[in-house]
């Protein structure tokens, strides 16, 4: 996915939720599945961002992720 989409960064992918959804609050136990979130965390393990959405199409504005990533 990060060759396909031409990311400076690295994704996680943590379909049980362990690292990147459960330690947030953003865990739907009963469904098994993520509520829709967003958690950006740099290079130290420092959080940086973090969003929740209302349902799966709802998801931040760009220019709020780049400036949490100080580049926008």
């Amino acid at each position: 996915m990060i060759e396909k989409l031409l990311l400076p960064f690295d994704l996680l992918s943590d379909p049980e939720g362990e690292v990147a959804i459960k330690p947030f609050g953003f865990w739907d136990g009963p469904g098994r599945i993520s509520r829709p979130a967003l958690v950006l965390v740099d290079r130290a393990g420092i959080v940086r961002y973090l969003y929740e959405g209302r349902d799966f199409a709802d998801r931040p504005k760009d220019a709020a992720i780049m400036e949490a990533l100080s580049i926008g």
